[in-house]
């Protein structure tokens, strides 16, 4: 049993490593791989599966608090942050994480696999099939509504899965105009405050839950967090760093087939064996 927990922790390693590199750079957010690979250790090691999904998702926006640090300080230097976005969304961020990560405490796992997978099989066609970015206007807006309802959905739709703001809020930068590099850049800086609040609200909210694994404050496992964290902080910043000059076209198209293949895991796993 000691050997497998060796095994597992470096597998855990391994994934901030690759979690970290890909978040830095495409923008993506790095829990699109924590969770799932998360989901498969802990349900190899036997814990309750009733609870698994969450502490994945807890643990998973626990690791994107370290790895968005990471990523921001090495945007800052490179000025791809765009502090107009920021200030327009910072609240509605906060917002939409609160009720994303309240609302996904309340979701059976069955259903909360089902959400994950449905987003995840979305965000790898959008990756795979776009060829080139859909301008929507020229300009961001400056409707506060607007940047209300986004900011919300994007904290909402981020917290529920735990995969981070960069899935989402990059495309929509994009469409806005953006510049890739500002894109990735400023999504970093949001999944921040998308994690940070998602983060101690699972912790509260997982508090009186039993059969959770070993060093867990409520949803999150400090275990899983600090193994993951400890690579994918410098692996963040090594494609952050290498995101301003390389053309990711094709490893966005790579990257959307191991999407693909991990929702077809997670299905087979969950809803057929």
């Amino acid at each position: 049993m000691d050997f497998l927990f060796i095994i597992f922790g470096i597998i855990f390693l391994l994934t901030g490593l690759f979690s970290g590199f890909i978040a830095g750079l495409l923008g993506v957010g790095g829990g699109i791989i924590i969770v799932p690979i998360t989901y498969f250790v802990l349900l190899n090691l036997g814990y309750n599966t009733n609870i698994i999904m969450h502490v994945a998702i807890a643990s998973s926006l626990g690791v994107i608090v370290f790895t968005s640090l990471s990523s921001i300080y090495s945007h800052i230097k490179f000025q791809n942050i765009d502090l107009y976005v920021v200030k327009k969304w910072f609240l509605g961020i906060i917002t939409g994480s609160l009720i994303g990560s309240y609302c996904a405490s309340l979701i059976n796992t069955y259903y909360l696999i089902i959400i994950f997978v449905t987003l995840l099989f979305l965000l790898s066609l959008n990756m795979f099939f776009q060829k080139k970015t859909i301008i929507i206007t020229n300009e961001f807006p400056h409707s506060s509504l607007k940047n209300s309802f986004i900011s919300n959905l994007i904290g909402f739709l981020s917290a529920l899965i735990g995969i981070g703001g960069g899935s989402f809020s990059v495309p929509i930068l994009s469409a806005y105009k953006k510049p890739i590099h500002k894109a990735v850049g400023t999504s970093a800086c949001i999944g921040f405050f998308i994690a940070f609040p998602a983060v101690i609200s699972y912790a509260l909210l997982g508090r009186n839950i039993s059969d959770l694994p070993p060093y867990s404050i409520g949803y999150v496992n400090l275990t899983i967090v600090f193994l993951t964290a400890s690579t994918s902080i410098f692996s963040a910043n090594i494609g952050a760093k290498l995101s301003t000059r390389t053309k990711t076209s094709t490893l966005k198209k790579i990257f959307a087939v191991f999407l693909f293949c991990t929702c077809i895991s997670l299905i087979i796993e969950h809803f057929i064996y």
